[in-house]
């Protein structure tokens, strides 16, 4: 597939509201999209950049600590990602999702799983941020739109599958 960098990654947990403040005011990252429940105020998913990329990390609400969703490899185009679908055929890899495109970050896709069961993405950017521009927002209704563009549907399984990490408190002596 030949990625040429690691491109971002996506976590659950269930206080995305500090990690709002710690992204931001501690991080100095941008807020560049969000997703926001029915009531229009709580936010149930948010994407972060510290350059120019749409997001370098994003989160979702997840009652759950510690789920890891999904990490992204920068492919340089859309024909990139045909070519990833090819290999992923070829060599019987766990396919997931795609090829196809995301309304967030209006990016291209093709998910897949690894060895270990971690969900992979190579993923070919989408639009090039700017630290002026307006965060975007988008509805819980939208969600099928937002996430797969195209069939504009929600996948279950997209939503609910991820890797565990055991959460390690560290204590100073």
């Amino acid at each position: 597939m030949r990625p040429t960098r690691f491109d971002h990654c996506l976590l659950y947990g269930g206080d995305i509201d500090r990690n709002l403040e710690l992204f931001t005011k501690i991080l100095g990252f941008s807020l560049s999209e969000r997703i926001v429940a029915g009531d229009g105020k709580t936010m149930i998913g948010s994407f972060f950049t510290c350059s120019n990329k749409p997001h370098d990390v994003a989160f979702i609400r997840h009652p759950e600590k510690g789920r890891f969703h999904h990490a992204s490899f920068y492919l340089e185009s859309w024909h990139n990602v045909g070519e990833a679908a090819d290999i992923i055929a070829r060599h019987n890899v766990s396919l997931d999702i795609g090829p196809t495109r995301h309304g967030i970050t209006r990016g291209y896709t093709i998910y897949f799983f690894d060895s270990s069961g971690n969900r992979n993405e190579v993923f070919p950017g989408g639009y090039q941020y700017y630290p002026d521009s307006p965060v975007i927002e988008w509805t819980e209704g939208e969600l099928g739109r937002a996430i797969f563009y195209y069939d504009r549907k929600l996948n279950e399984r997209f939503l609910s599958v991820t890797t565990s990490r055991r959460v390690v408190r560290f204590q100073s002596h």
